[in-house]
Order: C-alpha cells, then sequence, then structure tokens
C-alpha cells in the first residue's frame, strides 16, 4: 500500500501516471506507428489537465507540486 500511494495525489499526477501505463500496455501490442499515434493523443491529454499545469508551475516556481487528479 505504502509503494502504491507514492502514485496518487498529491505525491503524483494519478491520471498522468494512469495514461502512462496505458501507453506502455496499448503500445505493445500493435505496430511502432499506432503505439506513437496513442503515446501522442494521451500526452495531449495530459498536457490539457490541471496537474499539468500545476506541475508546470512547481518546476518554474521550485516547490513540490500538489495533485488534484484532475
Amino acid at each position: 500500500m505504502n509503494y502504491a500511494r507514492q502514485f496518487c495525489p498529491p505525491n503524483r499526477a494519478s491520471k498522468t501516471v494512469g495514461r502512462i501505463k496505458r501507453a506502455v500496455q496499448s503500445g505493445a501490442e500493435v505496430a511502432f506507428s499506432e503505439s506513437l499515434a496513442i503515446e501522442r493523443e494521451l500526452q495531449q491529454l495530459c498536457f490539457q489537465s490541471e496537474d499539468a499545469k500545476e506541475g508546470l508551475a512547481a518546476y518554474n516556481e521550485k516547490r513540490k507540486g500538489s495533485f488534484t487528479g484532475r
């Protein structure tokens, strides 16, 4: 449970972690060109999230991010 908690808010952006897992699992099952398309789509969704804005702001302000899972 302690290991799993480090991938959940407020420590990590949980939706992004889930999308990374989805990209890896789905990408391994299809052709390379299709896996790149899946990765692009999921990456676009990640950068549109509130957690992405928080992560970038935290990085620029040199502080630890506080993620909500949105």
